[in-house]
């Protein structure tokens, strides 16, 4: 066997999907939930804990977060706070009986649908199209509250696959050799999975927890939007925006730590997006990071350390954002339209052109586009990001691998044609 033949094996051995998405910590996770209002035995025996009375509403704690599913009749409802009025089956409750219900779990599992039931739910946002329907990703949002931490650390577990996936591709891509189809369409479907299931936890509530995971991070090679935002795409960059500002102010002073210590233009980008993003999602804390970003501004003018005419461009853009000066990023932009992002689109934001287009490119408007969408992003509820409908129902992916390549050769693959004015 010839080493190209032994590296092709070693990675369709370690990166193929493999296991069926009923095995995925998200759907069992949602099982779990959906057993509870499909299995009367179940129920019963919760119900027992709670001290519910027949007929009676009550509520169960999750382990390990702080969330509750209350259970009406046999409707489970999912909240981030701890239910009043009704009888309760508490985390110690859980534990002191965990063997008898596990036990009824698993014959709730077993005789039930719930499995299948979550497995047709989670199934859309791994793919194999790059983007589920908007009524795919909505059948999720009810469940949020249980789902929103699970659903980050998957989202978090396939960017290390995609670093995994990267050095198969890149080197390809870096000496303008074709790369495998398969390849790419299966690091193209990573991607997109990995953002969707950000969209899923980027709600405004989901702020203290995700506070929380942000200071377990190592903060040189991770933001809140850099895991997407270098895939070079205005859609990732869209997904990217909302999930930030649902981290919001515990993450502030990281961003601007980053942004003071940038060795690298893009990494200045991603900082100055970052900060922007926090302050359309949250404008309380506008003033604040304004002030902040335009001292840095300052020291950075002062000491030049960066530059790249783009590091004065990125900060001038960022600040008239942030301050809510940037008329040019108005709703109805030329800019705007030419992505397909209209209020009658059925798309949503998942246009051809945002799936494609590169958010540090500076537009004919004279400002990079990461910027100019970012009020259109936040105007938009994440339910509508996705398309009414599949964009392409009739194939894996809508996207052909040709083009694919191009979008990662431009992210990962060297320098992008002479007339491109973009970001490196």
């Amino acid at each position: 066997m010839n080493s190209m033949q032994a590296r092709d094996r070693r990675h369709d051995s370690a990166m193929e999907l493999g296991h069926k998405v009923v095995d995925t910590e998200i759907a069992r996770v949602l099982a779990v939930a959906l057993a509870i209002g499909e299995d009367g035995g179940l129920r019963e025996k919760l119900r027992g804990l709670a001290g519910a009375a027949a007929d009676c509403a009550f509520a169960v704690s999750q382990p390990d977060q702080d969330v509750w599913l209350t259970v009406e009749a046999n409707r489970v409802v999912a909240g981030r706070h701890r239910p009043s009025g009704v009888a309760l089956v508490e985390k110690e409750a859980l534990r002191a009986n965990g063997q008898s219900i596990a036990r009824a779990m698993a014959t709730a599992l077993a005789q039930s649908t719930a499995l299948a039931d979550a497995a047709k739910l989670v199934g859309p946002l791994l793919g194999p199209a790059e983007v589920p329907s908007r009524q795919q990703f909505a059948a999720l949002l009810p469940w949020a509250p249980a789902l929103e931490q699970v659903a980050y650390k998957t989202a978090a577990s396939i960017a290390v696959t995609l670093d995994l996936l990267r050095p198969y591709i890149v080197p390809d891509l870096h000496a303008g050799a074709a790369v495998r189809p398969s390849l790419l369409r299966q690091y193209w479907q990573r991607m997109h999975a990995a953002a969707q299931f950000f969209l899923l936890a980027s709600d405004a509530a989901a702020g203290p927890w995700l506070g929380d995971m942000a200071h377990q991070f190592d903060w040189v090679n991770w933001t809140p939007t850099f895991t997407l935002l270098r895939e070079r795409t205005t859609w990732l960059a869209a997904c990217a925006a909302r999930s930030a500002a649902a981290f919001g102010e515990p993450v502030i002073q990281g961003y601007l730590s980053k942004l003071g210590a940038a060795s690298h233009p893009f990494k200045a980008f991603d900082a100055l997006f970052g900060l922007a993003a926090i302050a359309l999602g949250q404008p309380g804390l506008s003033a604040s990071i304004a002030a902040e970003v335009r001292l840095l501004q300052r020291l950075s003018d002062a000491g030049g350390r960066l530059s790249s005419p783009y590091i004065g461009h990125a900060y001038a853009d960022a600040i008239a954002v942030i301050e809510g000066t940037a008329d040019w990023a108005e709703g109805d932009a030329e800019e705007i339209e030419a992505l397909g992002w209209t209020p009658e689109a059925p798309s949503g934001l998942a246009t051809e052109l945002a799936l494609r287009t590169d958010p540090a490119i500076i537009t004919q408007s004279g400002h990079l586009l990461a910027f100019l969408i970012l009020p259109v992003v936040f105007a938009t509820p994440v339910a509508q990001f996705n398309p009414a409908r599949r964009i392409n129902p009739r194939s894996r992916q809508s996207t052909p691998t040709d083009v694919i390549a191009q979008v990662l050769r431009g992210a990962w693959g060297g320098p992008p044609p002479r007339a491109s004015r973009v970001l490196h």
